[in-house]
């Protein structure tokens, strides 16, 4: 198929693409047609450059124009064909020619491309400098080769080399074999002594087995009789401790009861009391009452709700500790003597005012008196237990306390960091210090805030070490008979996640500033906190309730003793039972005598088995296995040595390889410089060529551009050439189709017509007279083989292929079928034969490029005529005489006899109503009856508006083709107007 890119020559300015796809050649169709349509029956002007018929086509009597719009349509397509087959030859004839000057070109180019080489040689060879430096590239090439040499020599030796490896690391493969294979036999041997040793084992065991039996069942059944006899007794014993068991553990729960029902009767008469306090804010908890409109401090100090001051001493009932654990000096951090029964389970609800009803609660931080508080609380346990160890204590005064704070609150404090600057500036001089944090999460009263400070206390007084215990000894520091003056600060971090909690003293005798710690006192002179309206006081019922719970307490515990002692008798007892072990006085004196004897039998037969076993080497069959194992191993030993040697010999051969391969390394490294000397020189030669022959260069590049430029312009028009030779093949194969079936529909015409006299041959296109109306025959060209042969216009006609069936697309067979007739050249006219009947055609909306398009389910003969187009490549051959059927029947605005001057392609072109590429010279189309009556342009337009519409709306180029043949009388009936 052509492609738009394909230039024509001979018609190229003529030529006007005017869409892709089906319809890109149209205008050159039209042009075409126009000169194929020139030879139509009547008066008729035209150029002789305007037509180049290649062969003769039939007449065209425009008296006798057909009414059937297939005919017609026939009719103008295989005028359409012609002209362009017509065009193409006179296109291709023109590329030949150039091609022909381009050839002729490429050899005078080629001759001055040698000549400027040869004067490029020239002038090289006769330089000095170039001569100087192709002796140094020669020298250094020498030096090159022979150390080429040295490297294939030296390789040569490497090869070898890694022959003689390979050899010996198959000789250490052979040794390792034998070696394996003498290992497998020592392994067999082996398992034989093992077989043999077995079997004398089993034999001497058997030997033994039946009398070690025997005396073994007499042993087992003695011993199973007194161990049963052991266990009857064990069983007796089990049985009374357990009864005892259970009668302990019965007084145990009674006891327990009893304890319960008189702690409920302490709960009804504190209820008594706490149901008759009239005082909203007082509340019962054990041991007291406390008033949650004043402080922790105040509560505990007036009604006595401290915990027993010492350590070691079980708990009171209350949760306010007043002095801390300090942990032995030997051994500090090890909490194994704490008594647990010290302090009080504050989780009980009788605890919970401690925490409740808006006990001395916290608001976001603590005020400044519960901070007073809080410190005295903690000194207080501090100073209990230095007076435990015997040391004076400490002294907080208000001037301390309130340089504590100032201390607290600076950055250093917070930061953990005992800045001497800050201490100074917070109280004078220097101090004792210790620093740390308080947490404060999920805190919101100061019971609660006091346990989490005794809980930073404990770490710095027993989990110090890794600060070298210099918390705990300054806690614990003894001042003599000093009584040294110290002081809690606190401050609330940013974040309100902990208080900076610092602790400072220093050994002066404090001054005149009341001391902080007697406010303890002061709450104890006030008396206890009572609240009002008590008209019940059971106080004296509850102690006695109390004193029988304690005494029942003790009583619990020492039946709490003697149930465990049981219990462990017992367990201790079943484990006996469990495990009881034999022993000879168990049995009577008989079955002592008998169990005797059947041990001696079995020591007997033990002794003798046990000897057997120790000299089972001394076995034949056992000692000949172990000969054989004997020989395996020396077999192995020596196989072993031989692949020793072996090893040797390679590490040998491949530590003489790697000294070889060492020095062909060597070798290559001194060629590779040789190589880097040999191209400097040459890179200094080729320097001295382009400095010696500047202007004999550029001779050749400007030789070379020439001749490349030329070859290019050949090899584009070898592609046109063939492009060309295909649109007249595709173009040959549809008129052959075209001829079949007007023939067809001539015979299906029910009036039989007279066969027009055809015109005769024209003569073959030369390229240069045009269009002379001789008789000469066109001759048709030679079949496309696939070589390039241009189109040589022989005088010898051939066979050419038949198109396949149109239907079947555009298949490019090769099988020749009987072609159509070409007309004889002859002087006299001759009766038009009659062309051969092709298939069917596919009356499909197919383009002249081949490419088909939608098929119309029903073709309509009565309106639009079918166009069908062929593709089928094929040689060109001389073209069958076109025989046009007249009825002498016609319709709309054509008569018989009508003419066409055709003056110029270009104007008729633009009647029909496709744009035109601009022609050379100005013509026009004379359009009129047979006498010679001229129409007007308007008459002319009126009868188009009548003429049968062929194609489609993207195809307008096609129907200007329509168009024209129906001016020629090719189907002047119409049945309506389509605009576009």
């Amino acid at each position: 198929m052509m492609k738009e890119h394909n230039n024509f020559a001979s018609i190229k300015s003529h030529k006007k693409l005017y869409k892709s796809g089906k319809t890109w050649m149209v205008a050159t169709l039209l042009t075409v047609g126009l000169a194929g349509g020139a030879v139509v029956t009547g008066t008729t002007n035209a150029h002789a450059d305007e037509v180049t018929p290649a062969q003769a086509t039939g007449t065209i009597q425009a008296g006798n124009q057909a009414t059937d719009p297939e005919l017609a349509n026939a009719q103008s397509d295989a005028q359409k064909q012609q002209a362009t087959i017509d065009s193409a030859n006179a296109q291709l004839k023109d590329q030949q020619n150039q091609l022909s000057d381009a050839q002729g070109q490429q050899s005078q180019a080629q001759q001055e491309l040698d000549q400027a080489k040869q004067a490029q040689q020239q002038a090289t060879q006769n330089d000095p400098a170039v001569k100087d430096a192709q002796a140094a590239v020669d020298q250094a090439q020498q030096q090159v080769n022979n150390q080429q040499q040295v490297v294939n020599d030296a390789q040569t030796v490497v090869n070898n080399d890694a022959q003689n490896v390979q050899q010996k690391s198959d000789a250490v493969n052979q040794a390792s074999q034998a070696v394996d294979q003498a290992q497998q036999t020592v392994n067999q041997a082996s398992q034989a002594v093992d077989q043999a040793k077995q079997a004398a084992v089993d034999a001497t065991n058997q030997a033994a087995s039946q009398k070690t039996e025997e005396a073994q069942s007499t042993i087992n059944n003695l011993e199973n009789q007194g161990k049963n006899q052991a266990s009857q007794d064990l069983n007796n014993q089990i049985n009374n401790v357990s009864g005892q068991v259970t009668d302990a553990q019965n007084d145990v729960n009674n006891t327990n009861s009893k304890i319960g029902d008189l702690q409920n009767q302490v709960k009804d008469v504190q209820n008594q009391e706490t149901n008759t306090q009239a005082d909203p804010n007082i509340k019962t908890v054990p041991n007291g009452v406390i008033d949650t409109s004043k402080s922790l401090l105040e509560n505990v100090a007036r009604n006595n709700l401290w915990n027993v001051a010492d350590m070691n001493a079980d708990s009171n009932g209350n949760i306010v500790e007043q002095n801390i654990y300090v942990t032995p000096d030997n051994d500090k951090g090890n909490f194994s003597n704490v008594n647990h029964n010290h302090s009080a389970d504050s989780s009980l609800p009788a605890y919970d005012p401690y925490y409740e009803d808006g006990m001395d609660v916290i608001n976001g931080q603590m005020t400044d008196a519960q901070k007073q508080e809080l410190a005295i609380l903690m000194l207080n346990e501090i100073n209990h237990a230095r007076e435990q160890r015997g040391l004076k204590p400490f002294v907080m005064t208000e001037q301390k306390y309130q340089q504590a704070q100032v201390r607290a609150a600076q950055q250093s404090a917070q930061g953990l960091e005992h800045n001497q600057n800050d201490i100074n500036s917070a109280f004078g001089q220097d101090q004792y210090e210790n620093l740390a944090y308080i947490d404060t999460n999920n805190i919101s009263n100061m019971i609660s805030l006091l346990s989490s400070a005794e809980g930073t206390l404990n770490s710095m007084l027993n989990a110090d070490a890794s600060s070298d215990w210099g918390h705990r000894e300054n806690f614990l520091e003894d001042t003599g008979s000093l009584s040294a003056n110290a002081a809690f600060g606190m401050h609330l971090t940013d974040d309100g996640q902990y208080y900076v909690l610092t602790f400072d003293y220093d050994l002066s005798n404090p001054d005149s500033t009341p001391n902080m710690m007697d406010r303890i006192a002061q709450y104890q002179a006030m008396g206890p906190i009572t609240g009002d309206a008590h008209t019940v006081d059971n106080s004296a019922k509850i102690n006695d309730l109390n004193n029988q719970i304690s005494n029942l307490q003790n009583t619990l515990a020492s039946q709490q003793s003697r149930l465990n002692d049981l219990q462990t008798q017992l367990q201790n007892l079943q484990a006996q039972k469990a495990n009881v072990q034999f022993d000879l006085s168990q049995l009577n004196a008989d079955q002592q005598a008998e169990y005797n004897n059947a041990k001696n039998t079995l020591a007997t037969i033990n002794d003798w088995k046990n000897s057997q076993l120790a000299n089972i080497n001394k076995d034949g069959h056992v000692q000949d296995a172990i000969n054989k194992l004997n020989q395996a191993n020396a077999n192995l030993t020596s196989e072993q040595s031989k692949l020793a040697q072996a090893n040797q010999n390679l590490k040998n051969a491949k530590d003489t390889q790697a000294q070889d391969e060492a020095q062909l390394a060597q070798a290559k490294d001194g060629l590779a410089q040789l190589n880097q000397v040999l191209a400097t020189k040459q890179a200094a030669l080729q320097t001295a060529k382009d400095n010696a022959n500047t202007s004999a260069n550029q001779a050749v590049k400007d030789a070379q551009a020439k001749l490349d430029a030329i070859n290019g312009k050949i090899d584009s028009l070898n592609k046109a050439i063939e492009a060309t030779k295909a649109t007249i093949s595709n173009a040959q194969a549809q008129l052959d189709a075209d001829n079949k079936k007007i023939a067809d529909l001539n015979k299906a015409n029910s009036q039989p017509t007279t066969p027009t006299t055809p015109a005769k041959p024209s003569k073959p296109s030369d390229g240069k007279d045009g269009n002379k109306g001789t008789t000469t025959p066109t001759t048709p060209t030679k079949p496309d083989t696939g070589k390039d042969q241009g189109n040589k216009d022989t005088d010898t006609p051939v066979t050419p292929t038949t198109p396949s069936k149109p239907s079947e697309g555009n298949k490019d067979t090769d099988t020749p079928v009987t072609p159509t007739t070409p007309a004889k050249p002859s002087s006299q006219p001759t009766t038009p034969t009659t062309p051969t009947t092709p298939a069917k055609p596919d009356h499909g909306n197919a383009s002249i490029s081949g490419q088909a398009g939608h098929k119309p389910g029903k073709v309509d003969h009565g309106s639009q005529a079918t166009n069908s187009n062929a593709t089928n490549s094929q040689s060109t051959a001389n073209k069958p005489t076109i025989v046009l059927p007249t009825n002498g029947k016609e319709s709309g605005a054509a008569t018989q006899g009508q003419y066409i001057n055709v003056v110029s392609k270009d104007s008729v072109a633009a009647q029909a109503g496709i744009q035109a590429p601009a022609a050379p010279e100005t013509t026009s189309v004379t359009f009129g009856t047979k006498k010679g009556t001229m129409m007007t342009r308007e008459e002319y337009k009126a009868q188009q508006a009548n003429l049968p519409q062929t194609g489609n709306e993207n195809s307008k180029a096609i129907v200007a083709l329509g168009v024209l043949a129906g001016m020629f009388g090719l189907g002047l009936a119409s049945k309506g107007k389509k605009e576009f």
